[in-house]
């Protein structure tokens, strides 16, 4: 299991200002620290998923049926990737690649996310302020909490923003609890969530997909660099991620990011160059278009989002497509 090691002299988001953007992905950023761990090498990984696990799903196949889209046809799978790589690997090691992706977003950001939130949870109890615990108050109370309490618990504005989804805090903690304690997050609902006090879950609450999405978008802000046209730190968010209303500028050709076109059911679409990706529906779709984000850093630019390497050295996700 990976471990999770905040730093308690400094804040999770840097405040010294890298350069401003230049022309390709790789001139935009400096890198960043985190107060998440780098993942182990994927020696470390591989040895610590042959541990055994609590895990019932089941990888589903990749669907490669045609789906009707505004009286046509939507191209299968394959097509979709033949488009960015002649290589039938994206096809035939989908399920290998999304179960990989599946167990480093577990142990690499929601256990330890759980785990700090657990300790600063304790840390606010000594403190004398139990009335500020996560999962309890509401998000405007805990983000004047990381501002008032930032030198003594610095980490707590990191938290902030992983919590920053819903208004529904309690909701949300214990759901990200279920999640990252169910073995492969095997609990996961693509289009729903977990029951919430005794009642099914509902469409006032965020699916696990926008949670996932959500935490993952969080989790790449504080390995980038701050921006100056980004202040809030959200320079992967704001620059990588859209969701709708909002409709992405697809005629701008140097916009790359992962666009959420629909909340309820949830469905991810990748804008790369001027094109929409669009894979199936489901289950899955989250995974894959994130492993479709991934795999054009990894082939198409040598594995640097700006400047931030996302292989070996740096955030360590690339080696989930193996060699």
């Amino acid at each position: 299991m990976l471990n999770y090691s905040p730093s308690p002299s400094s804040s999770p988001y840097p405040s010294s200002i890298g350069p401003v953007e230049g022309t390709s992905l790789r001139a935009r950023y400096r890198t960043s620290p985190s107060i998440f761990s780098s993942p182990g090498g994927k020696d470390d990984y591989m040895d610590d998923l042959k541990k055994p696990r609590v895990c019932v799903s089941i990888p589903q196949p990749y669907i490669l049926e045609l789906q009707p889209v505004n009286g046509g046809l939507r191209p299968e799978p394959k097509e979709v990737w033949a488009r960015i790589t002649t290589s039938h690997l994206a096809v035939d090691r989908i399920d290998s690649w999304t179960a990989k992706l599946r167990n480093w977003i577990n142990d690499t950001i929601l256990v330890p996310l759980v785990k700090e939130i657990d300790s600063v949870n304790a840390q606010l109890r000594r403190m004398g302020s139990p009335e500020l615990q996560t999962g309890e108050a509401s998000i405007s109370s805990l983000k004047q909490a990381a501002v008032v309490k930032a030198s003594s618990i610095p980490t707590l504005n990191a938290i902030v923003q992983y919590l920053d989804i819903t208004p529904n805090q309690e909701y949300l903690v214990e759901r990200v609890k279920e999640l990252a304690h169910s073995g492969c997050m095997s609990s996961f609902r693509w289009n729903a969530g977990g029951e919430w006090k005794g009642r099914k879950w509902d469409t006032d609450l965020p699916t696990d997909s926008a949670i996932l999405m959500h935490v993952l978008c969080t989790y790449l802000d504080s390995r980038l660099p701050p921006h100056p046209k980004y202040p809030d730190g959200k320079t992967f968010t704001s620059q990588h991620f859209s969701q709708t209303p909002d409709k992405p500028d697809v005629s701008n050709e140097n916009l790359f990011c992962i666009h959420q076109s629909s909340s309820n059911p949830p469905h991810y679409q990748l804008i790369y160059q001027g094109h929409v990706y669009s894979l199936p529906k489901g289950r899955n779709n989250l995974f894959h278009t994130v492993l479709m984000f991934l795999f054009i850093i990894k082939t198409k630019e040598s594995g640097m989002l700006g400047r931030v390497n996302l292989g070996l050295s740096g955030v360590n996700i690339l080696w989930i497509f193996g060699d």
